[in-house]
């Protein structure tokens, strides 16, 4: 691994400013630098942070590295890592509607760029270079890419694929009069191959900047709804294999040990592990599932595991009880790698 080092095997997902826009309030616990410096010495080394494209670039071109700072202090300050998603939502306001992507009845998803529309590709694109240059120097701090709801979908659930943009793409391929439809297999089609052109796209940032990509796209997602676009996966880590055998490829699987996850779940994960050679981090079901998931975790061969203390649907506050749990969860670990 690049970013982590041989002896990080938890990561501490930290909603704060995740996906939000500055001094919104997502009635989300923010962890005090006491808090992490509790999990700090419960064995957590990392902060996976999200914070909102609006927040850092609330004009084109114009930067709020405080904002960021202020991220990335608060870890550092508690002796954490800070791994920051940079991804397409919260988008600023100087966003144009047709960069977004657009559903059937006319109406646009405000957080969303449309995968299709380039010139809203490529301004993503200088966003995450600019943001990846300003750390260059900073060993602490890491970078991944994440598309709709922090990476777990390529996109929402809307069939928000009717932008201009994306008509045009369809229409190159099928004719003038082809209607976009992922009822058919034409439509399947083509939107599995511009999905993983996507992901081919901004993969290639994240390797150039340091030989990392990390991908979460949930196939259970897919089972819900088609429109998420994640049913490439093994392909996008198949192809990111193949073009960069050098790479340190992880995927961030946050579903895999839970009820939800089926065999069929398991098979689709462990055929991508397989295909592509990546490391693989699961969730915990947060700190009270650590009992279980991460004896199953281990025992998998799997990299670590991301867990979520003081979340909004319990607490509003560091429960003792979680970082207890995880500091047994870390003792684990660190015992079946002989440390």
């Amino acid at each position: 691994m690049n970013f982590m080092a041989d002896d990080d095997f938890i990561l501490l997902m930290s909603h704060c400013e995740n996906r939000a826009r500055e001094g919104f309030d997502n009635n989300l616990y923010i962890l005090t630098v006491s808090d992490r410096e509790k999990l700090r010495n419960a064995g957590i080394q990392t902060a996976h942070e999200q914070p909102g494209w609006s927040s850092v670039e609330p004009e084109r071109g114009q930067y709020n590295w405080a904002y960021v700072d202020n991220i990335i202090n608060r870890n550092r300050s508690a002796g954490l890592k800070s791994l920051i998603q940079l991804g397409g939502w919260m988008l600023p306001n100087w966003i144009p509607d047709d960069w977004k992507a657009q559903c059937a009845d006319g109406t646009y998803e405000q957080e969303t760029l449309s995968i299709w529309n380039e010139e809203g590709q490529e301004a993503s694109i200088k966003y995450y270079q600019d943001f990846m240059a300003h750390y260059k120097d900073t060993f602490d701090v890491g970078f991944f890419f994440g598309d709709w709801q922090g990476g777990e979908g390529t996109m929402p659930s809307t069939h928000c694929y009717f932008d201009h943009a994306a008509k045009e793409s369809y229409r190159d391929i099928y004719g003038s009069d082809a209607v976009i439809n992922l009822e058919t297999a034409e439509g399947i089609n083509w939107f599995h191959n511009s999905i993983i052109s996507h992901y081919m796209k901004k993969g290639k940032v994240f390797y150039d900047y340091n030989k990392e990509i990390w991908n979460e796209q949930q196939r259970l997602m897919d089972r819900w709804n088609k429109a998420f676009g994640n049913h490439p996966q093994p392909e996008i880590m198949k192809m990111y294999r193949e073009l960069y055998p050098d790479a340190s490829l992880v995927l961030l699987q946050y579903t895999y040990f839970d009820s939800s996850h089926t065999q069929d779940e398991h098979d689709w994960v462990d055929n991508i592990i397989n295909i592509s050679q990546c490391e693989t981090i699961v969730e915990a079901m947060f700190c009270e599932g650590l009992k279980t998931t991460a004896p199953a975790a281990i025992a998998k061969g799997f990299r670590g595991q991301i867990v979520h203390p003081a979340h909004s649907t319990s607490n509003h506050y560091l429960d003792q009880q979680d970082v207890d749990r995880i500091k047994v969860a870390y003792d684990l670990w660190r015992r079946s790698r002989n440390l």
